[in-house]
């Protein structure tokens, strides 16, 4: 009797043993198969926040007919919305920097500082909810451009030796324009953001819950959902 009591316990420890070793051979192809899915998530990103920029500068060297309209602060500001911070800045500086050799005026001693205030309102459009409202970012827009005029403006007087309240003055109609046109631009920040989502697949949690579904992985392995894109996967 005693005899069977111990075949029993031994059978029994065998077998969570073996279980325990299906769900890690399990555990670890998923794990695989989330870092290869963030890693294209990773590249696509790149890829985009490159269109981003591209896009932005190829806009505005066409619109510059039209004064004080200008569409970089609208993708920078969506790029720091889907990205985060550092995103959102680079694309406000790197597509004023491309954009300005084809602009008249060029590339200039002015160029670090508007580069600085495209950088800022993409920077700030990072602090957005995930899902602001169009309160939220029509604050964030009129923020992100103010603070460009203020540098702009602040650094004008040293190009024409004027006072500053006199750069502020005359700009005055053009800061109105830029307002109006960035507020006319940011009601389609929403959609903009929506769709990029939608069709590019950039909600991790999302694509780490279908891989653990695709492997049939019970909840109490849902950790994985946790993992972002500058988490490391453990290999």
């Amino acid at each position: 009797m005693e005899l069977k009591l111990k075949l029993k316990k031994k059978k029994k420890k065998e077998e969570k043993q073996e279980s325990k070793q299906e769900v890690s051979a399990v555990q670890r192809v998923a794990v695989r198969a989330v870092q290869k899915q963030l890693q294209l998530l990773n590249l696509k990103e790149v890829l985009l926040l490159i269109g981003f920029t591209v896009g932005a500068a190829l806009l505005r060297i066409l619109m510059q007919a039209v004064p004080s309209a200008e569409p970089l602060t609208f993708f920078a500001i969506l790029a720091g919305w889907l990205f985060g911070r550092s995103r959102g800045f680079a694309v406000g500086a790197s597509s004023l920097f491309v954009s300005n050799f084809f602009m008249f005026g060029g590339q200039g001693p002015w160029t670090i500082f508007q580069a600085l205030g495209f950088g800022i309102a993409g920077w700030l459009g990072g602090m957005l909810r995930k899902k602001a409202s169009y309160f939220e970012v029509a604050l964030i827009v009129i923020l992100g451009t103010l603070i460009f005029e203020i540098i702009m403006n602040a650094f004008t007087p040293f190009m024409i030796g004027s006072s500053i309240f006199v750069a502020f003055a005359l700009a005055l109609p053009f800061i109105m324009t830029h307002l109006v046109s960035n507020l006319i631009f940011a009601l389609g920040l929403p959609f903009a953001k929506k769709f990029v989502e939608k069709k590019g697949g950039f909600n991790e949690k999302d694509i780490c819950i279908n891989i653990l579904n695709k492997y049939n992985i019970s909840s109490k392995f849902n950790w994985l959902k946790r993992f972002g894109r500058k988490e490391q996967l453990p290999r």
